[in-house]
């Protein structure tokens, strides 16, 4: 119950941080019509409904349709990371690989799914710099709820731990928002 508790407080403190103006970072964009911030809320909004799922622990096939939406539309947060991390080219361009690989999979649930449950762990080039490893955790995280949904019978503390690591996505989205917005 602390756990939760602190958990929640984290996730009040992050989300009282005010929206930091960005006119000068959607002139730099590559592609004007989705700027960084905006696939950073899109993520966090589609964070939010896992939470929200975990919060009413619901089934595990919804956990991880949920999971799987959020993990295949995290593509162009990826490769739009790419100019502002250069650090991470490497990283970042191997994310979005299996997130793409999964778009394009995705008229075929099964085959899909099939191929999910294959890259559950990606091999993911080492990481150059923190900001790298904040952004590996926005794939790996939900990796591993959709992993832990995967079981048959989920316990309170499977949900549990599925938010933690959902909380632990959040504050990694703070962090590279921070880092994003200093370059």
């Amino acid at each position: 119950m602390k756990h939760l508790m602190f958990g929640v407080f984290i996730l009040l403190m992050l989300s009282a941080c005010g929206k930091k103006a960005e006119p000068e970072q959607t002139e730099i964009q590559q592609s004007p019509e989705v700027t960084l911030g905006q696939q950073f809320d899109s993520y966090q909004g589609l964070a939010w409904q896992v939470v929200e799922a975990l919060q009413n622990q619901s089934t595990a096939q919804h956990l991880q349709d949920l999971t799987l939406k959020l993990i295949s539309s995290s593509t162009g947060l990826f490769l739009n990371l790419k100019a502002q991390l250069p650090e991470c080219e490497a990283s970042l361009q191997a994310m979005a690989n299996v997130t793409e690989f999964q778009q394009q999979q995705s008229d075929d649930t099964e085959a899909l799914k099939n191929e999910i449950t294959i890259n559950l762990e990606p091999e993911l080039p080492e990481f150059a710099a923190a900001s790298c490893y904040h952004a590996q955790q926005l794939l790996l995280n939900p990796l591993a709820i959709y992993k832990l949904a995967q079981q048959t019978g989920l316990a309170q503390d499977d949900y549990q731990s599925a938010k933690l690591k959902m909380i632990d996505s959040f504050a990694r989205i703070k962090q590279l928002e921070l880092i994003t917005a200093i370059d």
